[in-house]
């Protein structure tokens, strides 16, 4: 009987101090509202307008092409109007793709401009980027560009597949 009372009293003592053990865990609220749509843009806005994902775009071009102080002065400003030109031709080309657009001839002439336009753009800014820096170099951002876009997404279909438990 004694052994008995022993075991359950130790039980009871396991119960009573685990919940308050958990109980300090911090860590984010599990119930948080996110925020709304123009909290987000208002705090981007605040932020210099630069997503996250164009910070690290930047970071990885930067190390993949090793590039001197002098060189970095005048690549950077450049490199953010290319980026910017090539955001803007892509919006326009979505909002020409969505439902509300009417579908035919004129939307089709549309989409082969876009993708003109984006071509054109891509050719510009490359002689620009030759006045800059060596061919290799400039090479070099358009492998790193898609290597980094092609890291981007297989990351995002990783987190977006489900998790298997292997028993």
């Amino acid at each position: 009987m004694y052994k008995l009372a022993k075991h359950i009293f130790i039980i009871f003592l396991l119960l009573s101090i685990c919940p308050k053990t958990f109980g300090q865990v911090g860590g984010r609220p599990i119930f948080r509202r996110p925020p709304a749509f123009q909290e987000r843009v208002l705090r981007r806005q605040q932020n210099g307008g630069g997503s996250r994902i164009e910070q690290v775009r930047e970071q990885y071009v930067g190390h993949r092409l090793n590039l001197s102080a002098d060189e970095g002065q005048k690549f950077w400003p450049i490199y953010r109007r290319y980026q910017e030109a090539l955001k803007e031709i892509r919006r326009k080309k979505r909002l020409n793709n969505s439902s509300e657009q009417v579908n035919g001839t004129e939307q089709i002439n549309k989409e082969l401009f876009y993708e003109s336009e984006l071509v054109n753009t891509r050719k510009f800014y490359t002689s620009e980027f030759l006045k800059i820096l060596p061919p290799d170099k400039v090479s070099e951002i358009f492998k790193s560009e898609r290597e980094f876009t092609d890291e981007l997404i297989k990351q995002l279909s990783e987190r977006n597949q489900p998790v298997k438990n292997n028993p």
